[in-house]
This record gives C-alpha cells, sequence and structure tokens, in this order.
C-alpha cells in the first residue's frame, strides 16, 4: 500500500501464529469460491518467414502461400467454374482440400495413419473461394483444440491454410467402470465455477492431450454460461476451464497520472483538493479519455475484466465499484464510486502490457490465471491500500485521497505483487526492499507520462503526488540519497529505507534510459530471494544487465548510480 502495506510476507523474525492471524483478519469471508481459469496456456511459439509461421519442431502453424494445386481430376476451367452450382463448387473444394492433406500431412505435423478418421467440420463456399475446415478424431473420438482450415480456389489452388493441429497424439488411457457420464460432468464444472453460471450447459466426449504431459486423456468438454471446462472422464477432475467471455476494447475517463502532475498544479490551489471526494472544474478538466484494452462483453454486459486485470468485490466495504453495463464507455466523474476502478483497471492493465509485451519480461500472478484481481474499495475505507501475497490481489482504501485515483499508489502496490512473482514468494522486505520497488516502478511510471514535471520541479522527485504530500500524509520522495548512504544512514526501516532504493535506481534509470534500466530491474529483482538486502539485489540488478547483453557504457553507468550517486559497493561486470 502506499504508507503501510499489509499482508506482506514477512521476514522470519516474524512469530508465524500471529503473522498469519493478522493477515486473516481483513479478509471477508466468501460465501462461494470465486471461479478461476485452470490449465490454459498461452499459444505456442512460432518463427515468422515469408511463406508463413512455423513451430518450434517445424511444423506450419500459417501457411501463406502453400503453393498447391489440384490434379487435373479436380481443377476446373473458367467456363466451368462459372457453370458450377454453389453445392458442387463446395464439393470440389471439399476434394481438393483433402488432397492436400494427403499431400502435405507432414507439413502440418499430422500423421499418416490419422487421415483416415479426420473429420470435415464445415464448410463455407462463395463464388472464388471456399474454406473446408477439419478437426483430427483419435480412437473414435473428437481431438479438442484440433482445427484445420484449407482455403481453396475454384481453379483447384490451395491459397492459405491455418493449422492448429495437435501433434504426436497418443492413446488414451484406459477408461474405468466408474467413469463419470455427462451429466456428472456437468455438476463437476458448476462446483468448480462455484455455482454463479447461469444460461446454456452442455457436454460432449472427446480426447485431449495435455500440453503440459503430453498424455492423452478421454474429457467430457462442458459448456456453462460463457465458460468452457473439461472434466476428466475418469478421475473427475477439471484440467481446464475458461471464461470464453467475448473481450472488446471500451474507453472511459482516468487521471494519467494523477490531476496534480498533469496540470502542473499544487494540492490545496484552486479546485485541486480532495474535498471528501468532491467534483470540481479543475479535477473534471484532468480526466483523460483513454482506451480500455479487452474488456469482457458477456451476457449483453461490459465489464472491466480482461488478461491483465480484473474488477472484483473482494474486501469490505463491498459497494458495487465494479462497473458492469450494457454499453463500452465507462465516462464517469471523480465523485462516482465507479471512477476509481476504472482508474485502477487503465493502470494496471498498461503497467502489466509494459512489463510483459514491450520490455519481454513474462510475470503474472502465480497464485490463479489470468488478468491481476483488484478490489477499488477495500479495507473498510480506510486510509491505505495493500497487496495480498495469499490470494494475490490488491486493495485500495478511500480515506484522504481515494487510493485508486493515484497512479502512483495503483504500480506501487502492483510492485509488491510483480515482486513475489517474479521470485515464487521470495518477497523481501529486508533493509524496506519491496517498499523501494514499488516506488521505484510507481515514479518510473509517473516520470514516463508527458507534459507533466520536469527534475527541476521538486514535485518530479515525489511518490504520491495526488494521495500524499498533502494534510492526509506526507507522502514519500526519490531523491533520499542525496543526504542518505547505505548500509549506516538509511533513515530508518520499512517505507523509509526504501526510499534509498528507489532513488538510487532513478538515477541509473536517468543515466541509460527507462526501458533498459527498467528490464535489467526486474530481471535482476527475479533473481533475489526472501532476505535480499539492498546491496544484494543492485549486484542482482547488474549481473543481469550483463547477461542481457547490455553494453559497457550502460553497465558501467548501472556502476556509477550504485557507487557513486550511492554507496552500495557493487562489483561492476
Amino acid at each position: 500500500m502506499s504508507r503501510i502495506v499489509s499482508h506482506l510476507r514477512l521476514l522470519s523474525v516474524c512469530v508465524a501464529l500471529a503473522c498469519t492471524a493478522n493477515a486473516q483478519a481483513s479478509k471477508p469471508s466468501r460465501t462461494a469460491p470465486i471461479a478461476q481459469s485452470k490449465g490454459v496456456r498461452a499459444p505456442e511459439a512460432t518463427q515468422q518467414w515469408p511463406d508463413g509461421r512455423y513451430r518450434a519442431d517445424g511444423s506450419a502453424a500459417v501457411l501463406y502461400r502453400p503453393d498447391f494445386k489440384s490434379t487435373p481430376a479436380n481443377a476446373r476451367s473458367l467456363a466451368q467454374r462459372r457453370a458450377l452450382s454453389e453445392r458442387e463448387r463446395g464439393a470440389n473444394a471439399a476434394r481438393v482440400a483433402f488432397e492436400y492433406l494427403a499431400a502435405r500431412h507432414d507439413r502440418l505435423g499430422v500423421q499418416e495413419n490419422e487421415l483416415a478418421g479426420i473429420e470435415q467440420t464445415s464448410l463455407r463456399s462463395a463464388p472464388g473461394l471456399s474454406v473446408v475446415r477439419y478437426r483430427q478424431r483419435l480412437d473414435g473420438l473428437p481431438v479438442y483444440g484440433s482445427d484445420i482450415a484449407v482455403s481453396v480456389q475454384d481453379d483447384g489452388s490451395v491459397v492459405y491454410v491455418s493449422n492448429d493441429s495437435v501433434r504426436n497424439l497418443q492413446p488414451a488411457a484406459a477408461g474405468k467402470a466408474l467413469a463419470i457420464d455427462g451429466r456428472r460432468a456437468i455438476a463437476v464444472a458448476l462446483r468448480h465455477l462455484g455455482g454463479r453460471t447461469s444460461g446454456h450447459r452442455d457436454a460432449e466426449r472427446m480426447a485431449y492431450q495435455s500440453p503440459d504431459t503430453g498424455r492423452t486423456h478421454v474429457v467430457w468438454r462442458v459448456e456453462a454460461g460463457t465458460w468452457e471446462l473439461l472434466v476428466d472422464e475418469i478421475s473427475g477432475e477439471v484440467l481446464r476451464a475458461q471464461d470464453r467471455a467475448l473481450n472488446v476494447d471500451g474507453d472511459g475517463m482516468v487521471f494519467a497520472p494523477d490531476p496534480l502532475s498533469s496540470a502542473r498544479a499544487s494540492y490545496g490551489s484552486t479546485g485541486y483538493s480532495d474535498g471528501n471526494n468532491a467534483s470540481t472544474t479543475q479535477l473534471s478538466a484532468q480526466r483523460k479519455s483513454v482506451v480500455l484494452r479487452e474488456i469482457t462483453f458477456a451476457s449483453n454486459r461490459y465489464a472491466l475484466k480482461g488478461p491483465y486485470a480484473q474488477c472484483l468485490e473482494i474486501e469490505s466495504p463491498n459497494d458495487g465499484a465494479c462497473p458492469s453495463q450494457a454499453g463500452s464507455s465507462f465516462n464517469f466523474a471523480r465523485n462516482d464510486k465507479l471512477f476509481d476502478a476504472v482508474n485502477v483497471y487503465y493502470h494496471i492493465d498498461t503497467f502489466m502490457r509494459y512489463v510483459n509485451q514491450t520490455l519481454g519480461v513474462s510475470v503474472t500472478p502465480t497464485q490463479y490465471s489470468g488478468g491481476v484481481k483488484f478490489d477499488p474499495h477495500g479495507l473498510d475505507g480506510d486510509d491505505n491500500s495493500h497487496y495480498d501475497p495469499n490470494d494475490g490481489y490488491l486493495a485500495f482504501g478511500e480515506g484522504g485521497v481515494d487510493d485508486a485515483q493515484d497512479a502512483d499508489v495503483v504500480v506501487h502496490e502492483l510492485g509488491h505483487g510483480l515482486h513475489d512473482w517474479l521470485t515464487h514468494g521470495g518477497l523481501s522486505q529486508t533493509q524496506g526492499l519491496s517498499e523501494g520497488v514499488g516506488d521505484y516502478l510507481a515514479a518510473a511510471y509517473s516520470r514516463d507520462f508527458q507534459n507533466q514535471w520536469t527534475p527541476s520541479d521538486a514535485q518530479y522527485f515525489w511518490v504520491f503526488n495526488w494521495d500524499g504530500h498533502n494534510e492526509f500524509w506526507n507522502g514519500r520522495v526519490t531523491n533520499w540519497h542525496l543526504n542518505h548512504s547505505y548500509p549506516s544512514n538509511l533513515g530508518g526501516t520499512g517505507h523509509t529505507a526504501g526510499q534509498y532504493w528507489s532513488s538510487c535506481n532513478l538515477v541509473a534509470r536517468d543515466a541509460i534510459g527507462g526501458q533498459a534500466m527498467d528490464k535489467a530491474f526486474l530481471t535482476g529483482l527475479s533473481m533475489t530471494n526472501g532476505s535480499s538486502n539492498q546491496k544484494d539485489a543492485a549486484q542482482a540488478v547488474i549481473n543481469a544487465a550483463k547477461s542481457l547483453g547490455y553494453g559497457a557504457t550502460q553497465i558501467a553507468a548501472i556502476g556509477n548510480a550504485y557507487n557513486q550517486s550511492c554507496s552500495y559497493g557493487v562489483t561492476v561486470p
């Protein structure tokens, strides 16, 4: 949180029983589990080539130029093509498509002995082009996830192939007498979902090859509302669960990063006070219209749930602060309780995309699948925020300035999560390390917004410009290194000491650039553990920069930040 981070994985000196009780005390009970994804994997990595994309085993995922034309028996002259009826055109395309599979199956990763059981699932035919789709079958069962689409011109040329074949299919495990049926599989699926689904329910028996083990299971593919689940026919275990609700882009109004920074205004000046969360002309003018990427559309409602962030009611006050509405525009006034959820969704989603996609540092919550869970109004409304390492969610209080309205608070708390997930539970608060992690990431994120504070402004070195540095609390700074030194003069412990770590890394960031430093910082952080101190982490970061291939000038600049601007005394590779 912005002041006191609750629920962090505590130091070894903490009494385990007391710590556990304290962590549980502020968590409200839940009447039913929140449905969770399971077994959903990212798409298989491929390499791009001029003629398509290829998997690591050499099989084609997509072919842009298949370079295949049917034998004369299936070819047609222009006059013949014009005379074809729609039914004849489709039948001819299906013959050509199967001829292609028979000739090029190895290129798609399909074994020759599988061709006899391959199943045509659909045919779209229009003058000029037909698309024929197939799926594999194993032991008479359709293979989950298999889909091959062959696009055929009327002249018999194959012009495009999309290939989601399942390779290296193995026979499924033998069934048992007590194997569950479709009705029981639906019941198992509903239990997994906490009984929270309504609408369509169905079950289909299929073969499923686990991407983790390569083992083939006989499963029931269950549809329950917007969810799809695979239930093992023998064990009754849910092997895979995914909410397949449509994800679309919406839009909304947010502070970017906060109203004081974007306006270059001081707290307390006309229109720039909290005023018990009142809207003013000045604060309203600082809202920015942004794209809310990949929000969920299901049952004719839009909700703030996407691949990188999801709004949930987790803690008290449970005041309905997560919007669900008929339209995709989430444009709320600052005094509307729904504004906070939009602000948090946008900043978490933006920062998680930056880390995972721009920096290429793969990190998502380890406690569950899906986007980062957050409650925009938690902690019983207190003036506080926290990351919960047990359940992996963030919650934001409403005392003073609503914490969810300041991107610094949002990214600071997300920083604790990233620290926890990168180290697989090895988050350290020795010398306030994780507090400094949160402050560094928050300040770095805010500084990258345009047209705001510059290094000549005192506020450039502030963290929590809107939430702090006011009558509610003092906030923190990122030039702490100017009057403090490591290790004996950090100025205190916890949040206070963490200011030194954030300050030193921001010096390095100014020297080598944001993306380069952020990548080295997060990669180095992933090398640490639950007892790491600030110097340990500094050495890990500079070693990571070397391993990532950074040049001598960049590495020397990081070393200068750590050893000259600050006093860590790291070894420069």
